[in-house]
């Protein structure tokens, strides 16, 4: 990887079923645009990089449900990034999958196409917490999937779980992570439920049908989950992330490092060459815009809806968020004072000491990092280091 090597994020908006917290850029009812999304994809490719070819060493096919694309439209689109841009030989190729969704057939073909590195969506193990975020799988098609996509030579996976939702106890919790640790996964990725507006689960807190998680008890299953992780040798690099010796996502390093990635497809978002942007949501908007034959350059392309020069504030800003989410890599100070000419403590005038004192923070070896009760408290740590726009 060169130092500006990029990341390619491609996103795949097709459900067959929306779970009741979603609220990613998805449709269930456009599964007959595949095969023109693909050919889409490698339009927008086209159009980004131009003649550049930029280096790129980490691709994710995100969702939705990129499981339900065929192997061949996989393949075109990663033969349209080989044709477009100078791929890593060593390039990690994830793929986000539906545990329901894939077949050994499935697995084996997708793996010939390229991709080298699965992610299933588990979220639990209980079928009522299943039943409850509307997911369609049982726990022993995940077993299922897992066997199979080692017989398919995909031994690098990541397995997600949900906590902190309604009616989930700490046993219960306790029970799903026993549970996926027993698969041995490579890579393990637990997420706190938040309800976000507009979704099923919203409305069901609304009508009194759900109860809103409870904040503590979420805390207590994070903790868990800490000290069960780091029993069986996982290293915890990232607030939410977990793997084994060598197994951390790649593609995510650079979103925590804030590096630079293209987002491509419909709604996805972008952050490379000092802009920020995002496409188009609806995929048939998104087919359309792309025939256009205006192009404006990298890293924009026909389908952008918005796009924005990033300020020095939210420079400084996006580096420290990002880079205090990394556990052991925490941000590195002498690096932030040559990239912007200031020091944290000269910026934020007060702040870092403030951090410091409350021991949500701690410095050591030139870095920057979350201290454990910093864990918990992130976001107002993240907080108090945005900076105003005006200031």
């Amino acid at each position: 990887m060169t130092a500006t090597s990029i990341s390619l994020y491609l996103h795949i908006p097709f459900c067959k079923h929306r779970c009741a917290y979603c609220d990613f850029n998805t449709y269930t009812s456009l599964l007959d645009l595949r095969e023109a999304y693909a050919e889409g994809l490698v339009t927008e490719l086209a159009q980004v990089a131009g003649e550049a070819r930029w280096p790129a060493h980490t691709i994710f096919f995100g969702g939705g449900t990129p499981s339900l694309m065929s192997p061949a439209s996989l393949g075109r689109i990663l033969d349209g990034v080989r044709a477009y841009f100078a791929l890593a030989a060593d390039a990690e190729v994830t793929m986000e999958a539906n545990p329901g969704t894939v077949d050994l057939d499935y697995l084996t073909a997708v793996h010939q196409a390229g991709i080298n590195r699965i992610s299933f969506g588990v979220q639990s193990v209980i079928p009522s917490e299943l039943a409850l975020l509307e997911r369609e799988h049982d726990f022993a098609t995940v077993v299922e999937a897992v066997q199979m996509a080692r017989q398919a030579g995909l031994d690098n996976f990541n397995l997600d779980l949900i906590y902190g939702m309604p009616g989930q106890t700490l046993p219960s919790w306790e029970q799903s992570l026993r549970a996926v640790l027993d698969l041995d996964p490579a890579h393990l990725s637990l997420y706190c439920l938040t309800i976000e507006p507009g979704t099923p689960m919203q409305r069901w807190l609304l009508n009194g049908r759900i109860q809103p998680p409870d904040p503590d008890l979420a805390a207590d299953q994070y903790e868990l989950a800490c000290a069960l992780l780091a029993e069986h040798g996982y290293d915890h690099y990232e607030i939410s992330n977990w793997a084994k010796p060598g197994k951390a996502c790649e593609h995510n390093l650079t979103y925590w490092r804030n590096g630079d990635y293209l987002g491509l497809g419909a709604g996805a978002h972008g952050h490379a060459a000092g802009v920020r942007y995002h496409i188009v949501k609806q995929p048939r908007v998104y087919l359309r815009r792309l025939q256009e034959s205006t192009v404006p350059g990298y890293p924009l392309s026909t389908a952008v809806a918005e796009s924005h020069a990033v300020s020095r504030n939210e420079a400084i800003s996006d580096t420290i968020m990002t880079q205090l989410r990394l556990l052991n890599e925490g941000l590195d100070l002498a690096a932030f004072e040559a990239k912007f000419g200031q020091s944290v403590a000269e910026i934020y005038d007060g702040t870092l000491d403030q951090m410091l004192a409350w021991e949500l923070v701690g410095v050591q070896d030139g870095r920057l990092r979350l201290t454990q009760k910093g864990w918990f408290l992130s976001n107002q740590v993240f907080y108090r280091f945005m900076l105003d726009e005006a200031s």
